[in-house]
């Protein structure tokens, strides 16, 4: 198969199999935050956030990227790598059930009872078994299958999460999301052993151990990461601030965190393919990485803009009006999407390049950051301070990450790109929020400024159409290299 069509069949599969199916979830959480209230939704939104994190923590510390890095490269113990990472991940359930009950004992009174903590945790075993048996998916490069998959789960998570919520509330919609996820694995499972690969509970430590090995650099920044994205419900409840302060926050976070997933997605699809340009074709994957990583930022720079000039009637008509002071956080919160979208891309390449012990440290550099800005500011501005601690946090990790492509990928000229549209990017905002004129007047004139500053810097113009006809007619890798 041609280099192209690879490129061409597992990006478009996944983002429509991504986006689509988060699009799915974040129109259903707007509903929940309506039929539950602040309150409920903000102690929903902690339960999930704790159980992702500890999820993170004991069940995938970078075991999904180091699965699909064994399956490329030994296909003849394809079934034995595979089902002795699926039975880790069930066997590692346990402890993590240990450490929440401990932190729930731990933090009695400011987290939701053991209950619904123990309900999320079980969706997040689901979950977290699902995105396994998708990522298998992808070193076979059938993210066609994945791509349903995760249509099939989010469809019936909201289908019976709708359900629940006619006949109770938070509780009930977890157990519903749980048995609405553990299906999805059931039929990705039987789905696989068809079509991809048999996955059979097997126990070769061997595979384990090297599993761990090649996920330990990966495992640090995967964590250090999730934590840091996923702590700020669990720090203000920690600074004790009320349910209904955490269910405003909520709702704003639930929006940035919808947007920060697409450049994961960009990264994960073309993971694969990193790695083996960078070994046949490094002159194609410089041009590939200036495209795409100014691609990201050409979306992500007006939507931040946008989402946090109109971040008031954005809550206003997704949530109602119980959740407006929530506007406040969405729009400082919004602005996190550009170093998310920078830094999420770019891991992808520095992993690929064997330098993922980069990300590991800048990862720990930025949750440092976050945490110092969170302790000096919470007390301070309130829950407000935690989203000013985000965009610390993620700009840290973004100018760190950035850096270390810059330095390894010097032909693909990043730094003089990423210049220029910072400095449309800026002047955008400025119209944005300075002109003393209507919103949509400030936002016609804010776009209308960045595409012209962006033409007149050489930020966009012929060469990108160059390139782009040149990545297209990026020739086959030899007949023993194609994956």
């Amino acid at each position: 198969m041609q280099l192209l069509q690879i490129i061409r069949r597992d990006v478009f599969s996944k983002f429509s199999g991504e986006v689509f199916s988060r699009m799915i979830f974040l129109l259903f959480f707007f509903y929940v935050g309506r039929k539950l209230g602040a309150i409920e939704f903000g102690s929903l939104n902690v339960a999930i956030s704790v159980s992702y994190i500890l999820g993170v923590l004991f069940l995938d510390p970078g075991l999904n990227l180091s699965s699909i890095h064994m399956l490329v490269e030994h296909q003849e113990d394809a079934q034995e790598i595979a089902g002795s990472i699926l039975v880790w991940k069930l066997v590692s359930f346990f402890p993590l059930v240990m450490v929440l009950g401990a932190i729930s004992y731990a933090w009695h009174g400011r987290l939701p009872s053991f209950y619904l903590l123990f309900l999320a945790a079980l969706y997040t075993l689901f979950t977290q078994l699902l995105e396994y048996l998708s990522s298998v998916t992808n070193a076979y490069h059938r993210m066609d299958l994945e791509a349903f998959l995760k249509i099939f789960n989010r469809v019936l998570v909201v289908l019976l999460g709708a359900v629940s919520l006619t006949i109770g509330h938070a509780t009930i919609l977890l157990i519903s999301m749980a048995v609405s996820t553990a299906a999805a694995c059931v039929l990705a499972w039987v789905w696989l052993g068809r079509r991809v690969l048999r996955i059979l509970p097997r126990w070769h430590p061997y595979f384990i151990r090297e599993a761990f090995r090649i996920a330990l650099p990966i495992a640090g920044t995967v964590i250090v990461t999730t934590v840091y994205l996923k702590w700020d419900l669990l720090i203000l409840s920690y600074f004790k601030m009320s349910l209904q302060e955490i269910g405003w926050y909520a709702s704003g976070f639930k929006i940035v965190e919808a947007f920060s997933a697409l450049p994961t997605i960009l990264g994960a699809a073309l993971f694969p393919l990193i790695i083996q340009l960078r070994t046949y074709d490094p002159g194609s994957l410089d041009r590939l990485l200036l495209l795409s990583t100014k691609a990201v930022l050409l979306f992500a720079l007006p939507v931040a803009a946008t989402v946090s000039l109109f971040s008031r009637e954005i809550l206003l008509f997704v949530y109602g009006p119980q959740f407006l002071p929530g506007a406040r956080v969405l729009a400082v919160l919004i602005w996190c999407v550009v170093p998310i979208f920078l830094y999420f891309y770019l891991v992808f390449v520095n992993i690929a390049t064997g330098h993922a012990k980069h990300n590991l440290w800048a990862g720990c550099l930025a949750l440092a950051a976050g945490l110092a800005a969170n302790v000096v500011l919470i007390p301070r501005v309130g829950f407000i301070g935690a989203a000013w601690a985000a965009l610390i946090a993620n700009t840290t990790f973004a100018l760190l990450a950035t850096w270390k492509v810059c330095a390894i990928f010097r032909n693909a000229s990043l730094p003089a790109m990423l210049f220029r549209l910072i400095c449309a990017g800026a002047t955008m905002a400025a119209f944005f929020f300075l002109l003393p004129v209507s919103l949509p007047v400030q936002l016609g004139l804010g776009l209308a400024a960045y595409i012209i500053l962006l033409i007149a810097l050489g930020a966009i113009g012929a060469r990108d159409f160059s390139l782009l006809v040149r990545l297209l007619q990026l020739r086959a890798l030899p007949q023993g290299q194609q994956p």
